[in-house]
């Protein structure tokens, strides 16, 4: 099939005979179709916990980068073996880059095959339940944990004896500065009260009402507020219609996926809710604790269970909920509905590799090889050079020039000077001699101009602070906003790269027929 679509090809549409478009096409939207279905596979999930899910990403992907490795190989072996332009065949102004457009779209279907892998994947663990009924569930399931074995907050700040235990200490502390906020962050004095109050009444701190809720990526910040919200109150006003509806719902979607129990509603209900102060609760194991001998654990890894039988594992009752198995399922359907199908920064790293790599191949193919490895050793020395040089003048300077700005602002100026090279010999006096290096060298790295320009100007505003009013430096306003804007730079960079490489593919055209003297 490939060779008689190469036959037509030849005859009617040579350029897209010589880069081997159309077969590189389907094979590549093959692979692609492949990837997908491997991706969808893989994102199976087994909330009963009684298997393996699969968790061969690193391996399949592996495999897919080896295979598309030896595809790319043998086909530049037999698109290098045409070559039109060095022929001196006739071509058109734009065929140039027309070429390595093919070049760049065979490189990155081969490249992006992750792409389909993990859109097959996400789709597949979104398929079992809608975005709502996600979120319904995560919501009964995030609320339950408060019955089960939740985190407990933190109460307000002991200030008094925080202030007593500094006092106390003042002498072998002299040297603290207990204002530091970065010091205070770790605890050293923090002191916290034994108990809260929630609508004008006191709760100890170890009281239900004092309990985390657990985390979904599917509830934002302000759904999980309204939520831990309502808990406290059924709890503060005794509503036990609302606790035992609540309890009822998740025990349906725990027994859907046919996990393990020894508790019932009205069971689990009379140990845990115990009002009005909600202290004398059983702790209940979130995990199924019969699976104490290593050997006997089908999947799970329950480390966890030794920390806690060490510390305050007397606490806990003969009652277990399997609940980290079904947390851990229900974790990877909320991640599918609110994780993009498609990583905006995954795209664009392909794009970049793309581009990368067919910039290093149209550039082997318009000038001779034995040009293309003096480049890539100057390339590299100059790199070398241009490293050393920047740290010593760092160094010279006595560390007050930052080596990051000195790095790529000599990197720039080569840029420009290989840049301004190849123009003026090509355009203005029209000689091609000595121009083939740094044609090469400028194919390579025109299109880090802008980004090199854009980290210079972010580097100096990383060290440049205003005061405020509250005493503290923090950087300018302006460096944020460079450092929020770093993705969308560069795909304006890489449209532009695009714009630019039009014209310069044109240039190469009208390089390639000056004398050599």
């Amino acid at each position: 099939m490939f060779k008689d679509i190469q036959k037509k090809l030849l005859l009617k549409y040579p350029l897209l005979w010589n880069t081997k478009f159309v077969p590189m096409l389907i094979i590549g939207l093959i692979y692609h179709i492949i990837y997908f279905i491997l991706g969808y596979a893989e994102g199976s999930i087994d909330f009963t916990g009684k298997t393996y899910d699969p968790d061969n990403e690193v391996a399949i992907n592996f495999f897919g980068f080896l295979l598309s490795l030896i595809i790319i190989i043998l086909w530049i072996v037999y698109y290098l073996r045409n070559n039109s332009f060095k022929a001196l065949y006739k071509k058109s102004k734009n065929a140039l880059f027309y070429e390595w457009l093919q070049i760049f779209i065979i490189s990155y279907i081969f490249i992006s095959f992750a792409l389909p892998f993990y859109l097959g994947k996400q789709l597949r663990e979104r398929s079992y339940y809608s975005y709502e009924e996600t979120q319904k569930r995560c919501e009964t399931i995030s609320l339950s944990d408060v019955f089960i074995d939740g985190s407990f907050a933190e109460t307000e700040r002991d200030s008094i004896k925080q202030e007593d235990y500094i006092a106390e200490n003042e002498d072998e502390n002299e040297y603290y500065e207990y204002d530091n906020e970065e010091y205070n962050r770790n605890g050293y004095h923090y002191f916290y009260k034994d108990h809260l109050y929630y609508k004008g009444k006191k709760y100890n701190k170890n009281s239900l009402i004092n309990r985390q809720i657990d985390d979904f990526d599917i509830i934002n910040y302000e759904r999980k507020i309204q939520l831990k919200e309502q808990i406290k109150n059924w709890l503060h006003t005794n509503n036990k219609v609302a606790v035992k509806n609540l309890m009822n719902d998740f025990l349906k979607i725990y027994k859907e996926h046919q996990l393990e129990t020894n508790l019932d509603l009205n069971k689990w209900f009379s140990i845990t809710y115990k009002a009005p102060d909600f202290t004398e609760f059983s702790y209940i194991t979130a995990y199924d604790f019969r699976e104490d001998d290593r050997e006997n654990q089908n999947y799970y890894d329950y480390s966890k269970k030794n920390y806690r039988r060490h510390t305050n594992g007397e606490k806990y009752s003969k009652y277990f909920f399997q609940y980290d198995i079904l947390k851990e399922k229900y974790n990877k359907v909320s991640n599918a509905h609110v994780d993009p199908l498609f990583e905006y920064n995954a795209v664009l790293a392909f794009l970049y590799g793309a581009l990368a790599f067919s910039l290093l191949l149209f550039s082997f193919k318009t000038t001779s090889g034995k040009s293309w490895l003096i480049a890539l050793i100057v390339f590299g020395v100059l790199n070398i050079i241009i490293g050393i040089g920047s740290i010593s003048i760092r160094s010279l300077s006595n560390y007050t020039i930052d080596e990051t700005i000195t790095y790529l602002s000599i990197c720039l100026l080569f840029i420009l000077f290989f840049i301004g090279y190849y123009i003026i010999n090509t355009h203005i006096q029209k000689n091609k001699k000595f121009t083939e290096i740094a044609l090469i060298l400028s194919t390579w790295t025109f299109s880090m101009v802008i980004p090199f320009i854009y980290f210079i100007i972010l580097e100096h505003y990383h060290d440049t602070y205003i005061y405020n009013e509250s005493g503290t430096n923090t950087r300018t306003e302006l460096y944020d906003t460079l450092k929020d804007f770093i993705p969308y730079m560069f795909l304006i960079n890489f449209i532009i790269s695009i714009i630019a490489l039009f014209l310069f593919s044109r240039s190469i055209r009208t390089w390639k027929g000056l004398p050599e003297n």
